[in-house]
């Protein structure tokens, strides 16, 4: 996200403060407000609280762009400060600022919110509220009202009967609530699918982690809902120590899986017949090969590529698959690619193929994958794969200047970008490399990071390194 026509660039608080202040644009002062809530910056309460009420620009349809954000940005921040100027936020007609300020209400969690929620349910809320404020009330276990949602099971919208099946499997703890949200977990529409992961992931329950891994779900939200599973996890105290202990193993150890995946969890077809032909035809023509010659015929290594593109899982696999094995032989024909096709999921396959390569001449396309700037990059999936690429690279190098490389350069993405899974993948590839520079970026990270989950994957690889030299 960019903020347009900026006449100064919104890197630091105080740039952002001033340019929702004074400028007369209002992309950017739309950008300024999603950034300072993206940053966390708590001195923006207040101005974020009189942009509730700004007015100065409405779309046709008599929405509040700007006032949506700032709604969003509260919610960010988490302050109760903003509580009085949220709910009366809800005084204006514009149904999606009202969305946004039941979901900020939520977020902040505190329970001054609750009166307004209930007026909300007991006026004949609009179906575009219902889901929400559910969700609102359960996360506040306001109880008293169960008998005002559950007709809402009967309700035409799947996303409302998830959010009914939430709030009763979190008051009852009834295994058949929790089978409505499993079972739309595998519904056909694929945005009902992404919509329960986010539901069940909210009832904490690390039981639920392998439905949400097995799921056709892309992987962003595989992490996502898997990160707030853990974090869950890690502030309740309830089982033993030695349970939670297994659990966040668990959790820990998938979310590193899952950040070695840039093509997997978008929705690919089922295999047929044709598609699995497709695949022994393929490994039968790398198995011809001398894998310790260059001389692979480089047809043989476009074909490869262009498998890549299929959409059948099977096939995109084994492309990939058959790429690293005739490696280093693919590299020159991968590199050329890039350049030259901008097909987003090519270069994921292309990414994972180089991942598993590991050859140190694609550490400058990595480096560019990963990007130099937070503002241009690619999708974050091949950004992670690529920072998981350069830990390889660095713990086979030999050349002290290739390692060194690498290395400042996961110290970048570990400090830099606000993708929470970039700077995890890092901390991955950290460990992998586990040298002395590796080891000091971990104490770092393991001091400044913010955000408790890639915290605390610090201290684990710090742990585990650790282990290795004492051994």
């Amino acid at each position: 996200m960019t903020a347009l026509n900026s006449p100064q660039p919104i890197n630091n608080a105080e740039a952002a403060i001033t340019a929702l202040k004074n400028s007369e644009d209002e992309g950017v002062r739309y950008y300024a407000a999603w950034w300072l809530g993206k940053k966390r910056i708590m001195k923006a309460v207040p101005l974020l609280c009189e942009c509730l009420k700004d007015e100065r620009e409405q779309t046709a349809l008599g929405g509040y762009p700007l006032r949506r954000q700032a709604a969003r940005s509260l919610g960010m921040l988490k302050d109760s400060q903003a509580v009085t100027a949220l709910i009366k936020a809800l005084d204006c007609s514009d149904l999606r600022l009202q969305e946004a300020v039941v979901r900020a209400l939520k977020d902040i969690g505190d329970r001054a919110a609750i009166p307004i929620l209930l007026k909300l349910l007991n006026s004949g809320i609009n179906d575009l509220l219902i889901e929400i404020l559910i969700e609102a009330l359960t996360a506040f276990k306001v109880w008293e009202v169960k008998d005002q949602i559950e007709p809402f099971f009967k309700h035409s919208s799947e996303r409302v009967k998830c959010a009914a099946a939430q709030y009763f499997y979190t008051l009852t703890l009834e295994p058949r609530y929790l089978q409505i949200l499993l079972q739309t977990l595998g519904h056909e529409n694929r945005f009902l699918r992404y919509s329960a992961a986010l539901d069940i992931s909210a009832l904490g329950q690390v039981e639920t982690a392998p439905a949400i891994v097995k799921a056709q779900i892309p992987n962003n939200i595989k992490l996502a809902t898997l990160k707030r599973i853990l974090e869950a996890l890690l502030q309740d105290k309830t089982d033993t120590e030695v349970k939670r202990q297994e659990q966040e193993n668990f959790l820990f150890q998938t979310i590193d899986e899952l950040l070695l995946d840039a093509i997997e969890g978008n929705n690919p077809r089922t295999n047929t017949v044709e598609s699995n032909q497709e695949v022994g035809k393929i490994m039968g023509l790398v198995a011809q090969q001398n894998t310790t010659s260059q001389q692979v015929p480089e047809n043989l290594i476009s074909e490869l590529i262009e498998a890549v593109k299929s959409p059948y899982p099977q096939v995109k696999a084994a492309a990939i698959q058959g790429l690293v094995t005739l490696a280093p032989a693919s590299v020159d024909s991968i590199m050329q690619i890039f350049e030259i096709d901008e097909d987003q999921d090519l270069r994921a396959g292309l990414t994972q193929a180089l991942m598993q390569i590991g050859d140190p001449q694609t550490l400058s396309l990595l480096e560019k994958v990963i990007g130099f700037d937070i503002a241009t990059h690619c999708q974050g999936k091949i950004r992670r794969v690529a920072a998981r690429a350069l830990g390889k690279i660095g713990c086979r190098a030999c050349a002290p200047p290739v390692i060194l490389r690498v290395i400042e350069k996961l110290k970048w993405t570990l400090f830099q970008p606000d993708d929470w899974a970039l700077r995890y993948s890092a901390v991955v590839s950290l460990e992998e490399i586990g040298n002395r520079d590796a080891i000091l970026a971990l104490q770092t990270a393991s001091q400044v990071e913010s955000d408790i989950i890639v915290r605390m994957r610090s201290e684990r690889a710090l742990f585990a390194v650790s282990y290795m030299v004492i051994s």
